[in-house]
């Protein structure tokens, strides 16, 4: 392991064990995450949601940028708004996980940090194409931004779970997945009122590309000792299940789209980025 400096914060009434358990299970990421690890790392443990979203807001509100509550889409997150990765930790938002849930959180965004955790990888543009195609097609700017950064997230995290899985982290993220990914009524509420407009259909179907890019590595992965067969096929599910209440010609698409995404991505997040986005705008 190369030489990594992680220092631990805790804001909020976080519990010891709570900060233990963070610790070894970020200690052992690191371990064998080997030498793509940065060299400085910040890790923070709130209590709750409210804190978490407090520092944010605080910590942008110094840079002399919005705050967006779309930042905070998980249990765990990071930034890099200091120029190097924090790792954001909430354990009033981990909680409803089990312990290998809560694993499978905390390492999906140490991988974040890994493969993501400059300003570089947070620095993105639409292209100019794709912005004239979503004009023309009556998408308004605001939403549009909307969706190239749910995409960046869904980009990113392809790339943290194929991380993972090459590093053998393997049942937890099934684990995380399961427990993250869980199709509810109000799905079909909301796509019922999304389908009968081009504009907010768009921007519905573009949000189920982060939990399929999010599975894809573990989907993908042949039958093994190390692969839980039976999670596979229950995660395959979970998806196809969201995907379902579309309509058979709206899921057709958006299994085309996906399919496309993920040909088309290779080792360049950028490049990954820019592609995906314009097989995206095929969704429209």
């Amino acid at each position: 392991m190369s030489a990594v400096d992680v220092s631990y914060f805790a804001r909020g009434n976080v519990s010891g064990s709570f900060k233990k358990e963070v610790s070894e299970v970020l200690n052992d990421c690191y371990k064998r995450f080997g030498q793509r690890v940065p060299y400085k790392i910040e890790v923070y443990a709130f209590d709750t949601e409210e804190n978490l979203n407090s520092f944010l807001r605080e910590e942008k509100f110094k840079l002399g940028l919005s705050f967006n509550t779309v930042d905070v889409v998980s249990a765990c997150t990071y930034e890099v708004l200091r120029g190097y990765p924090r790792l954001l930790i909430c354990q009033e938002k981990l909680s409803p996980y089990s312990k290998a849930g809560r694993a499978g959180a905390i390492r999906h965004e140490a991988a974040h940090t890994v493969l993501h955790g400059s300003l570089e990888y947070s620095i993105f543009q639409i292209p100019e194409d794709c912005r004239h195609t979503a004009t023309v097609k009556g998408i308004a700017p605001e939403k549009l931004e909307e969706v190239y950064f749910q995409l960046t997230m869904g980009v990113k995290d392809f790339e943290a779970t194929k991380f993972l899985v090459e590093h053998d982290f393997i049942n937890c993220q099934f684990t995380y997945a399961l427990e993250w990914i869980k199709p509810v009524d109000d799905d079909r509420a909301a796509w019922n009122i999304s389908r009968s407009n081009r504009q907010t259909r768009f921007v519905y179907e573009s949000a189920l590309m982060r939990p399929i890019l999010f599975c894809d590595p573990l989907l993908s992965l042949p039958k093994s000792k190390k692969v839980p067969e039976e999670d596979q096929v229950q995660l395959d599910s979970r998806i196809e299940q969201m995907i379902a209440l579309l309509g058979e010609t709206e899921e057709n698409k958006v299994l085309k789209v996906a399919g496309s995404i993920i040909e088309v991505l290779v080792d360049d997040t950028h490049k990954n980025i820019d592609a995906a986005f314009h097989q995206l705008i095929n969704l429209i």
